[in-house]
């Protein structure tokens, strides 16, 4: 870890932005870890929970544009500059189940609106169907993880080999590495057309290279997969979908690697009040392909509360 480096890099991202949010550590009671939460814009507080490997930072040009909504970033445990949690796979359906709600009580707050994307959709998902009072409106971005039918690109595949993930952990990621990953999951287009700014993935290095974020996600792949993918036990049953009231907006790209049109379809129509909307030339982080639209999508779905 060099907190400075990657500091450096941070928040040169949020300059290029005109934006320097607050931060502080939250302590997570359940969990038994603290981690890092950036805040910008006021109002109705909305939750970011993101995937992996990644962290909050990965909304910024998103939420920069959200000015009426209270942004809370968090980095997930291990990921950023949160602590580590003691996380097994035994323990991590419990986890994914608490997390919004031990978050939400360590911000002080009684509910809040809740957009995630990949893992973080998972834990949102899972949080939702057992504490549907903490979540107020949720913006799922593409195909969380764990939902029936995922698929796993080969580098994740990869991660979940021992040999690789300690050899990635030696050799640190390259810009180059990090535009092959980011094809792999959909965004060629994207990057063909210069959508993704470079400010973006050279924070996005920094994060690979001077945080832990890679070696502990990577830790987590691990203990979930391998060469064939992860495991079956993890996928998440229909009953979990079921039993998501809050209200779900999903913003799916239609070239996201991890799960198809199909599979939207099928996550969507099991949830009792969910929508779908597929977008087309996005990947797995569809806000990256056009933060403008994602942040009036979301804008407009969560102020649509207020109308209830």
């Amino acid at each position: 870890m060099d907190e400075a480096k990657y500091r450096d890099a941070e928040a040169h991202l949020w300059g290029t932005l005109h934006v320097e949010p607050t931060e502080r550590m939250v302590p997570l009671a359940v969990t038994g870890t603290r981690v890092r939460v950036q805040e910008v814009g006021g109002g109705p507080p909305v939750i970011f929970i993101h995937g992996g490997p990644n962290s909050g930072t990965t909304w910024a040009e998103m939420v920069t544009q959200m000015p009426d909504f209270r942004c809370l970033m968090v980095d997930r445990p291990g990921t950023g500059l949160s602590e580590r949690a003691d996380l097994s796979l035994e323990n991590f359906v419990r986890f994914c189940e608490r997390f919004v709600g031990d978050l939400l009580d360590g911000l002080g707050l009684e509910h809040a609106h809740v957009v995630a994307s990949s893992l973080g959709g998972c834990i949102a998902l899972r949080s939702a169907s057992t504490a549907p009072e903490r979540l107020d409106r949720m913006v799922q971005m593409a195909c969380p993880a764990f939902v029936p039918g995922m698929a796993t690109p080969m580098f994740m595949r990869l991660m979940g080999l021992g040999p690789v993930r300690a050899l990635l952990n030696v050799i640190k990621p390259s810009d180059r590495s990090n535009r092959s990953i980011m094809r792999q999951i959909g965004h060629g287009a994207s990057l063909d057309k210069g959508l993704i700014s470079q400010d973006f993935m050279d924070w996005y290095l920094a994060l690979g290279r001077y945080t832990d974020t890679m070696r502990n996600e990577g830790e987590l792949i691990g203990k979930a997969s391998g060469l064939r993918g992860f495991d079956t036990s993890m996928t998440m049953p229909d009953d979990v979908f079921r039993a998501v009231t809050t209200p779900t907006y999903f913003w799916w790209g239609a070239d996201d690697a991890f799960g198809s049109e199909e599979v939207a379809r099928h996550v969507v129509d099991l949830m009792p009040r969910a929508e779908l909307q597929m977008v087309p030339e996005s990947g797995h982080l569809p806000w990256l392909d056009n933060p403008t639209r994602a942040a009036e999508i979301a804008r407009a779905f969560l102020r649509s509360a207020a109308d209830q």
